[in-house]
């Protein structure tokens, strides 16, 4: 997986006229891993559908979503990065190739899994057991992943809408991205924090584009 290396951290290796960064900022910034499975092929995959509510994982064992503006902010950011890599949004599901699945960890939950697994369903409070997505078994990584959830930690999933349908078939999770880091109390900062962290998936995501390679 890949890791942001924050740009300011850069000014340690300057010399020593140079003004120190300031180590308390580093809290400030989301630490951003994507990962993608290297057998898609994203430029036949070229539609996407965005749903305007951000998924809250909590420990209800009901779902809930955020819908007020700083949801709305962090999700156009999404949708706009998504488009400047060729990906059109569509309004219904049944029409797109991919779908595009924004989560947020509202309370200290941790969370770890390595290989293939059916998405939140599994070892979680049945999110996406209610067929969200349409009817399938859930969701699976065709990659390796091994994360740990926090408080305030954004996750951002591809899935591919397009796979074979069967009975008790799985959609495949084409790429992942987690935003992790703390949270400064301010809505504002935190949402301006969080649109940074997804400029930066895609800018460590460059085969991410609906335009063949």
């Amino acid at each position: 997986m890949k890791k942001l290396i924050l740009p300011f951290v850069a000014v340690l290796s300057l010399t020593a006229c140079e003004k120190q960064a300031d180590l308390s900022e580093l809290d400030g910034r989301y630490v951003v891993y994507t990962n993608h499975d290297p057998e898609a092929d994203f430029s036949r995959l070229t539609s996407y559908y965005l749903p305007d509510s951000i998924l809250l994982i909590g420990d209800s064992a009901q779902p809930s979503y955020a819908t007020g503006k700083q949801a709305a902010d962090i999700l156009q950011a999404w949708a706009e990065h998504m488009e400047s890599r060729g990906f059109t949004r569509t309004t219904r599901r049944a029409e797109a190739d991919l779908g595009l699945q924004v989560s947020y960890v509202e309370s200290s939950y941790h969370f770890t899994a390595v290989g293939g697994w059916p998405g939140w369903g599994w070892d979680y409070p049945w999110y996406w057991s209610l067929g969200y997505w349409g009817n399938w078994g859930g969701w699976y990584y065709p990659f390796v992943v091994h994360y740990a959830y926090n408080t305030g930690t954004f996750l951002a999933e591809l899935l591919n809408l397009t796979a074979p349908q069967g009975e008790g078939q799985q959609l495949p999770v084409v790429w992942n991205a987690c935003l992790t880091g703390g949270l400064s109390g301010s809505s504002y900062v935190d949402t301006r924090l969080a649109i940074d962290g997804v400029e930066q998936a895609f800018a460590q995501s460059d085969y991410l584009t609906a335009t063949p390679q």
